[in-house]
């Protein structure tokens, strides 16, 4: 099973490590029981989040950078093109989508009501976390 986390959902792990977002990470992901896939806008948008000041008093410089590199390691990293399609109210979650898209995912887990009320692009859904550890926990 292949899987995009939206960038909110790992920014909530790093402050909070609460489920269901940290079982998803610390027992699923551990376990293999998915890939998880990223691409090189998401991970900048992923460190341009983690810049907010409002967010930088829950997190050192270190930590920060330590859970940039964890993400990268622990994720395929797809080559998503240049230019793509608009299909989300918000653009930067297209970005997610195209992700998605290039890397033949199953599912886009997200926070976002934006991408969550598309419920999916072709084949792909789009779920919460909640949903998504009921699908791996029936």
């Amino acid at each position: 099973m292949r899987v995009v986390f939206d960038t909110n959902l790992l920014v909530s792990y790093l402050l909070s490590h609460r489920p269901p977002i940290a079982t998803l990470i610390e027992v699923h992901l551990a376990q293999e029981d998915f890939v998880l896939l990223t691409a090189l806008p998401l991970l900048v948008e992923l460190e341009r989040v983690l810049g907010y000041p409002k967010l930088q008093r829950y997190y050192t410089q270190d930590e920060k950078q330590r859970f940039l590199a964890l993400v990268s390691a622990l994720s395929k990293v797809v080559d998503v093109p240049e230019a793509i399609p608009a299909i989300s109210r918000d653009p930067d979650d297209d970005w997610v989508i195209a992700c998605g898209v290039v890397g033949k995912a199953n599912f886009i887990v997200s926070g976002d009501n934006d991408l969550v009320e598309l419920v999916n692009v072709g084949e792909m859904k789009i779920v919460t976390p909640a949903q998504f550890l009921n699908i791996l926990n029936p």
